[in-house]
């Protein structure tokens, strides 16, 4: 097990060391010749540049993985059996087994029916709110009456945390698939009505005004003014919210579930298998980035460059 481990961390090293030269020397270069006086990473005027900025990005995660690497040899030096930091070795057998060998009861592969049960989950989840929140908070932020109706309630909702109504929600409920989603509604699409809400009004009244002066219907101006406008803001705060949609999704499954990757960490809690937590949860956060990186593509769609821009 040291030999492995002296052999990949010789490896990183070597990739890092690499990758850190191939990318610093052009932007070294760059400063040479431009005699460029801005700093790279120190102070308000700084600019690191897209190559560097990269690495400046790599840097913490690089050394937050080595660092877990080195103790957890050291760990594994004083005690082979620890669980506490799994070694590269026991995390490669357990993922190869999640991933490879069928269940004994199912004769289904487990990762990839926990897999989809999450993502169906989430993404049910996360399409309702989202479709609630635009909705409601157009029409909160464009009708004073409605706001009037509804407004106190979504403040009063959105001021309450969904995991503490968790047990009420699944007895009201059940434990089946109904009572999961709605717990990822009322954690996000309450907060997104809100969000939307406020958008719209601060949209300039002028704006509206003229299109009503033009003779625009109510209708019109919805979906040819406001609709337009919010639909790249509720993709940014979707965005934003896909940590809390997890968050709701792995408490559901770990309370109520017998399938789903929060399911199947909490199982893996009573026995302290730490080589599977870990690689669940850097599958679950690979998710949730890529998630986050397409919706940031999406928004530099050219037709929202107004919206990226700032304009």
């Amino acid at each position: 097990m040291n030999k492995l481990y002296w052999v990949f961390m010789t490896g990183v090293i070597a990739f890092v060391i690499t990758y850190l030269f191939m990318t610093l020397m052009p932007v070294a270069m760059r400063i040479y010749k431009k005699r460029c006086k801005v700093p790279l990473v120190w102070g308000m005027h700084a600019d690191p540049g897209p190559a560097f900025g990269k690495v400046l990005g790599l840097l913490p995660i690089i050394l937050g993985v080595l660092m877990y690497f080195h103790y957890s040899n050291v760990r594994h030096v004083e005690n082979p059996s620890d669980k506490l930091l799994p070694s590269i070795t026991q995390m490669y057998n357990e993922v190869k087994t999640y991933v490879s060998v069928p269940d004994k009861r199912s004769g289904n592969i487990l990762f990839f029916e926990d897999t989809k049960a999450s993502l169906r989950r989430l993404t049910i989840g996360v399409s309702a709110s989202a479709v609630i929140g635009y909705v409601m908070g157009i029409l909160m932020g464009l009708y004073p009456g409605i706001r009037a109706l509804f407004s106190t309630t979504i403040t009063m909702l959105s001021n309450i945390n969904p995991l503490a109504i968790l047990v009420i929600v699944l007895v009201a409920m059940g434990i089946g698939e109904g009572s999961k989603i709605f717990l990822i509604v009322f954690g996000i699409g309450v907060t997104l009505s809100r969000s939307i809400q406020q958008a719209v009004q601060n949209i300039p009244p002028e704006m509206i005004v003229k299109q009503e002066t033009l003779g625009a219907t109510q209708l019109a101006i919805i979906f040819r003014v406001v609709a337009p406008q919010m639909f790249p803001r509720l993709v940014d705060l979707v965005r934003v919210s896909l940590g809390a949609a997890w968050i709701f999704v792995i408490a559901a499954e770990a309370i109520a579930s017998t399938e789903g990757l929060g399911y199947r960490i909490y199982l893996q809690q009573r026995y302290m298998n730490m080589a599977l937590i870990i690689p669940i949860v850097g599958f679950i956060t690979t998710i949730a980035f890529t998630s986050d990186y397409v919706l940031r593509k999406v928004l530099c769609l050219r037709k929202f460059k107004w919206y990226t821009s700032g304009g």
